[in-house]
């Protein structure tokens, strides 16, 4: 069954989906959305699929940005990345029989990319890549992002990325640097939640997010006051059921700490994402973390370590050792100042592709946009 949530009337002489099929899919692609709308040249329809549909669906409304398409399955897929695969395969490509865009975009290497991405080619409708953050020279890590990465941009034919760079495995002829979209997504309404991410991407403190749910976790609790005494460069948010247990007390006096219980998600996505390190007890976040930037420990987790994989499953005597470790080894990644603009970038090089601008930057001559 796929739920089509009032789409826009046909006005423009082209239309692109975005699909998504995780938060941090979402994360990149909500901003790009809106700036489709801003321009109005380009009927952008948002596509909420992935293993959990309603859970795409649900961040496309937090962020502010309705999924226009939520793909539902008609039955969970099994975990095995084939079944995911032939489960979503069908389903995209009846979406693409119904709606005939006149090109997809998909962000970075996940299976719904990778799925999307196949189906359109086959359809013949172009892909549009947009894959942020620099590719690796190997092909299993991230596994199997990195794989399905290089499959995409086989059958793109227009690849946008976060900045040009000499590293990495070649991404195509017809890449063109726009920057990261996801950083034009709302900033966090608490005002300390939106300090803290502004100091941490001003190379200020390194910041250990923490969510906890299960009462097994109180170890776990139990160590942030020692890890705040002994990493002197970090600060703490923790969150979740247990940040009302007893054991989170000595953190609601420290200065370098904040508790709270419920976590927005518009709030969760810029703290996750400007995180040295996630420690959480819930595997769903944990397999979102990586896909912004951040290495997670998953406490007590049934995970399969892969290749490459960023995410620990640890016992919890070991939680605190491992974090630790994280932060030692991992270096400080320093953040380029966002101007906002880029994904006003994705949408002038789309733009051009369909032949509406004559260049694909921002900033060159076009019939509507006229800002820098």
């Amino acid at each position: 069954m796929t739920e089509f949530d009032a789409l826009p009337d046909p006005e423009h002489d082209h239309d692109v989906l975005l699909v998504a099929g995780s938060l941090p899919e979402v994360a990149r692609l909500a901003p790009v959305s809106t700036a489709f709308a801003q321009a109005d040249r380009i009927r952008a329809l948002t596509v909420a699929t992935g293993p959990d549909p309603m859970a795409v669906h649900e961040a496309f409304e937090a962020l502010g940005v309705p999924a226009d398409v939520t793909v539902l399955l008609r039955e969970p897929p099994a975990p095995q990345p084939a079944a995911v695969a032939a489960t979503l395969m069908t389903r995209l490509d009846e979406v693409l029989v119904d709606l005939d865009p006149s090109a997809v975009m998909v962000y970075g290497g996940g299976m719904t990319a990778a799925v999307a991405a196949q189906v359109a080619f086959w359809r013949q409708i172009p892909v549009v890549h947009l894959q942020s953050g620099v590719a690796t020279d190997d092909l299993l890590c991230p596994f199997p992002q990195e794989a399905n990465r290089r499959i995409i941009g086989q059958l793109a034919s227009l690849f946008l990325v976060a900045e040009q760079s000499g590293h990495g495995s070649p991404v195509g002829p017809n890449a063109i640097p726009v920057g990261e979209t996801m950083t034009a997504n709302p900033q966090p309404a608490d005002l300390w939640f939106a300090r803290l991410v502004r100091r941490v991407r001003a190379g200020g403190p390194r910041l250990v997010l923490v969510g906890l749910d299960r009462p097994d976790s109180l170890g776990v609790l139990a160590g942030l006051p020692d890890l705040l005494e002994h990493e002197p460069e970090i600060e703490i948010v923790l969150f979740g059921q247990l940040a009302n247990h007893g054991a989170a007390y000595p953190l609601l006096e420290h200065e370098r700490a904040r508790v709270v219980r419920g976590m927005p998600l518009t709030e969760l996505v810029q703290l996750l994402a400007a995180s040295a390190v996630l420690v959480t007890d819930d595997p769903d976040l944990v397999a979102d973390a990586p896909g912004l930037g951040t290495p997670a420990v998953l406490v007590d987790g049934p995970h399969v370590p892969q290749p490459g994989d960023s995410i620990r499953s640890i016992t919890s005597p070991a939680v605190m050792t491992t974090v630790r470790q994280i932060l030692a080894t991992a270096g400080i990644i320093p953040v380029t100042p966002s101007d906002g603009l880029a994904a006003a970038r994705v949408e002038q090089a789309v733009a051009w592709m369909f032949g509406l601008c004559p260049s694909p930057l921002l900033g060159s001559p076009s019939p509507t946009n006229t800002q820098v």
